[in-house]
């Protein structure tokens, strides 16, 4: 390998000539640097940089933390740094936080072990300035932000004026007659956001508009939540344009408006952009703002560099860079003010009525159907109604006027046996003969579709039993070691139904750092009897034997009881009122410790690593390994005289690519690919545990009596709950509870019988 000492004798120069060219210590001439230059490339010389930083108690490692790499104005603002530390003898560190404060104090802090000298930062933690005055200013370590400045900490700062930009647009849209402007930002914590929001709101103070704060659209910054947030925006409005503050968002946004039927003309989409040589042909936004981010990157690196020379005298800098004349880069026109077209539903023929489950996942497909009319010509009408009165309607849907009835109806699983016998849903069995069943999860429609061979239905809503945990505080070491101290075991996702209520009891009596352990879900009968299948069946007892006959009187059945009991005592005390919905919202706004239920309730916390209400939530399998699969399907009505119709919106639910945005805006469909789909599993690492937890669930279905007639699950969930409720209530002791339930289930199966 070759040595200084070999380069310092082929250029013909001194060692110490050599080392101030490499080190930029002292001033080289061009003629001896071109030597020298010459003479590193001819003997593939390379400094031995740990030895050179230990030695001289210096270093050269700078850390960049950026939000991501999808979105090209970060791609240039890292060229901008990237090009301006080549030949500097520093070493560039990139890593991505993805918004996620979490990440980035994690990244941080491996920096820091790293010993770097400095830090180049696109924070997401406008208000964690302690952190970063303990470990950068008062270290007198430099540290440049980028766009989001850090509240009351001294540190390098710069970003565009994005004030001017977003004023200039809005100003302009306003002065061609557009009035119904929208703007789409990311989160108005950060300081460019803000000053967006900010310039927005100054266009129409100049103006005769008011101004609508409803038409600031907050989003994390990522398309994916821009693609949510404009698919809820057209529940209820139709904006004329749409502003966006980054090209991410702007994808999103054009994204959701193709699948809605709305063009680039119809619904112009500005953004702010980046700069590119290919201006009219690189941003696919109706007009972009091109700001120069490789420069901004430049100047960040140019105030490192500075404070990296002189740390002891350079003072902290704020540079807002302007921006290049707008006027050249942006051209409007006159919005072309057309006709409105009547509302399908006028037309009776195209019209279908849905009726569903109320629950977050059916909120979200509302915001799709404008999708499903554009391809069909068909307008979908959904009723919501919730659990507990959805399955009254279904069994009286043949009393209803002929011009109310429903087209397409949605089932619970155990529902589909009862609905079928009584010819409540169409067989649409030859329907199906041409349709790719490979595209759910494998033999999934015994569950969701089939009864006597025969299909009545297609999978819909893929809704296993997971277990989630805050895990700030399973990762707390103060709580770890308390925890450990107490029980003699790590603080971890429990695998059994008795570790379950252990950290649950921990939890609510243990320490102060959260009221309680868990929320028990029994406010009627469809919330609380999944509660004790799912203990039934993970301590291997239940309610009938493979012949139907009763068997919940046995020692399994008085283990799952008694663990339910327990449970109850450790739970947040609102049990006899709180539903799946209720328990959820105990778990995100931080009452409760854990949460077991179906991911359909979570629809509303798409991204389960950031959560605006307790940060970080953890996933799992359920204790025990024995989930009941919830799942809901969609049937015909055999009532309908618009089945062809009815049956092209069963279909239009199982397009794949329908599922993929289904699963962006938080439902769970039973389509296996987009489980597997690799873009979505990196958005959404959970997928997997969803997938892979099919092996291990099942639901739970009513039994048949001798004669092949179907008990009810709807009486036999009456029956169990009837006396679990005086159980919870310690009014009954848990061996009576369980007789009392075994003889009058035995009682409900001899109705059936005869």
């Amino acid at each position: 390998m070759a040595t200084i000492k070999d380069v310092a004798k082929l250029a013909g120069v001194s060692i110490a000539t050599v080392s101030n060219y490499l080190n930029n210590t002292k001033p080289v001439s061009k003629a001896v640097s071109a030597k020298i230059k010459e003479a590193v490339e001819t003997l593939q010389y390379s400094q031995n940089l740990p030895a050179k930083n230990l030695k001289s108690n210096s270093y050269t490692d700078i850390g960049v933390i950026l939000p991501n790499f999808n979105d090209s104005y970060y791609v240039q603002l890292f060229q901008g740094i990237e090009n301006f530390f080549q030949n500097t003898g520093y070493y560039i560190n990139l890593s991505f936080s993805y918004d996620i404060p979490d990440f980035e104090q994690t990244i941080v802090n491996n920096f820091l072990k790293k010993q770097i000298c400095g830090l180049i930062l696109v924070s997401c933690q406008p208000d964690n300035w302690k952190f970063y005055y303990e470990h950068f200013t008062s270290a007198q370590k430099p540290i440049v932000l980028i766009d989001r400045n850090i509240h009351s900490l001294d540190a390098n700062f710069v970003s565009f004026d994005n004030y001017s930009i977003v004023q200039y647009m809005t100003r302009n849209l306003i002065e061609h007659r557009y009035k119904n402007i929208f703007l789409m930002s990311g989160p108005m914590q950060y300081t460019c956001e803000r000053n967006c929001m900010e310039g927005f709101r100054a266009a129409f103070a100049e103006s005769d508009l008011s101004f609508n704060p409803a038409a600031v659209i907050e989003t994390t910054a990522g398309k994916e939540d821009a693609f949510r947030k404009t698919i809820n925006i057209f529940k209820t409005e139709k904006p004329e344009t749409i502003i966006a503050t980054s090209e991410s968002i702007a994808t999103g946004i054009i994204e959701g408006l193709n699948i809605l039927g709305f063009g680039k003309q119809e619904i112009p989409v500005l953004s702010l952009g980046e700069e590119h040589w290919n201006l009219h042909t690189h941003s696919f936004a109706s007009m972009s703002a091109a700001r120069p981010a490789m420069k901004l990157g430049q100047t960040a690196s140019s105030l490192l560099f500075e404070q990296l020379s002189a740390p002891l005298t350079k003072e902290t800098e704020k540079i807002i860079l302007k921006n290049p004349a707008l006027e050249n880069r942006l051209i409007f026109s006159d919005r072309k003010i057309t006709e409105e077209k009547p509302p399908l539903d006028e037309d009776p023929q195209t019209v279908i009525r849905i009726l569903m489950l109320d629950t977050p996942q059916i909120h979200v497909l509302e915001g799709l159907l404008k999708n499903f009319e554009n391809l069909t010509g068909i307008h979908a009408q959904i009723t919501i109604l919730p659990h507990h009165n959805l399955y009254e309607t279904i069994l009286d849907i043949d009393k209803m006027p002929e011009g109310q009835v429903y087209d397409v109806i949605m089932y619970d699983l155990p529902w589909l046996s009862t609905l079928a016998s009584f010819h409540i849903l169409e067989d649409i069995t030859e329907e199906l003969s041409s349709f790719d069943l490979n595209i759910f999860f494998p033999d999934c429609l015994q569950y969701f579709s089939s009864f006597n061979q025969r299909y009545y239905g297609i999978p819909y809503m893929y809704a296993p039993q997971i277990f989630y945990y805050r895990k700030d505080l399973f990762e707390n070491l103060a709580l770890k070691s308390a925890y450990e101290r107490k029980n003699n075991i790590t603080l971890r996702p429990p695998l059994t139904l008795k570790e379950f209520n252990t950290i649950a009891e921990y939890f609510t009596s243990e320490t102060n750092v959260i009221d309680y352990g868990i929320t028990i879900p029994a406010a009627y009968d469809e919330c609380l009897s999944p509660e004790i299948y799912m203990r039934l069946r993970a301590y291997g007892g239940g309610l009938f034997d493979s012949r139907g006959n009763v068997c919940l009187d046995s020692a399994q059945s008085l283990k799952a009881y008694i663990n339910l009991v327990r449970a109850v005592k450790c739970a947040k005390p609102n049990y006899r009122t709180a539903t799946d919905v209720v328990a959820v919202e105990d778990f995100l706004k931080g009452d409760t410790a854990m949460l077991i239920t179906y991911p359909s309730f979570l629809t509303d916390v798409v991204d389960l690593r950031r959560s605006s209400m307790i940060g970080s939530i953890g996933y799992h399998h359920i204790p025990g390994r024995s989930p009941l699969l919830g799942g809901w399907g969609l049937g015909i009505s055999s009532y309908s005289h618009k089945k062809k119709e009815a049956f092209q919106f069963l279909k239009w639910t199982c397009d794949e690519q329908v599922a993929n945005y289904l699963t962006l805006l938080g439902g769970q469909s039973a389509i296996t690919s987009t489980y597997t789909n690799d873009e979505l599993i990196k958005l959404y690492p959970w997928l997997p545990l969803y997938h892979a937890t099919y092996k291990y669930t099942k639901p739970t279905l009513p039994p048949k009596s001798k004669n092949n007639v179907i008990l009810s699950q709807k009486e036999i969930d009456a029956i169990v709950c009837k006396w679990i409720y005086p159980l919870l209530d310690e009014k009954m002791e848990v061996q009576e509870a369980i007789f009392r339930t075994h003889s009058e289930l035995e009682i409900l199966a001899s109705k059936y019988k005869y």
